[in-house]
């Protein structure tokens, strides 16, 4: 059977295109990747988004916190190597690389002084591998786009299990928020030489993403 099956067009991103796509975003928009509330940061920038300090009854100003991620490496199915366990890379799924740094502002009163205190940062560095999904949107021929869901996130070496369940239940939630933002438009799929009619996909396979429809 032909590529395009029973469709009239086939279209597909691979690999390498998919993550130069997204050291290219990330590059040109690292704001997207880093995020902190005062006083690590006190106004959004190209290079981070400004947010609230976690709100707590007795903690003035809430608690500081910062989450830093790096530049995520996308392997999409067939996995180019083994996943750290439980994880496993199936027919229309990626897995994605990345490290998240997280960072708590440790609140200190002065002895001296009430009125005064000082915020130390205490932060670690996770590996995080994740498996997900690809999942579009199509709004008029030509003109949708192609983003990544992250289904289940391994931490690695954490223990006890309670506090790697935590963890990893966290970073997901995080990963996936920052991951929102990426938008891979059919531009990239189609190379802008037709306007895709989206009728099936995004997939996943031989190291590709894949769409099928018609052609306007």
């Amino acid at each position: 059977m032909s590529l395009t099956g029973t469709f009239g067009v086939f279209g597909a991103l691979g690999q390498a295109g998919v993550n130069k796509a997204l050291t290219t975003l990330f590059t040109v928009r690292p704001h997207y990747l880093h995020y902190a509330s005062p006083p690590f940061v006190s106004a959004s920038s190209p290079a981070v988004t400004a947010m609230s300090a976690i709100p707590f009854p007795g903690v003035p100003g809430g608690i500081p916190w910062a989450v830093d991620f790096t530049v995520p490496h996308v392997d999409l199915f067939p996995a180019d190597g083994a996943l750290p366990p439980p994880l496993g890379l199936g027919p229309n799924q990626f897995a994605v690389a990345t490290a998240a740094t997280i960072t708590v502002g440790c609140l200190r009163d002065d002895p001296k002084d009430d009125r005064h205190r000082t915020v130390t940062p205490v932060r670690t560095t996770l590996d995080v591998v994740a498996v997900g999904h690809p999942s579009a949107r199509y709004f008029s021929p030509g003109v949708g786009d192609v983003s990544l869901v992250v289904d289940q996130v391994a931490v690695e070496k954490v223990e006890p299990p309670s506090l790697d369940g935590l963890l990893e239940c966290l970073v997901r939630t995080l990963l996936n928020g920052a991951l929102s933002q990426v938008r891979l438009p059919f531009d990239l799929i189609d190379g802008g030489f037709f306007k895709l009619v989206l009728q099936s996909g995004p997939a996943v396979a031989d190291d590709r993403l894949e769409v099928w429809g018609g052609v306007a």
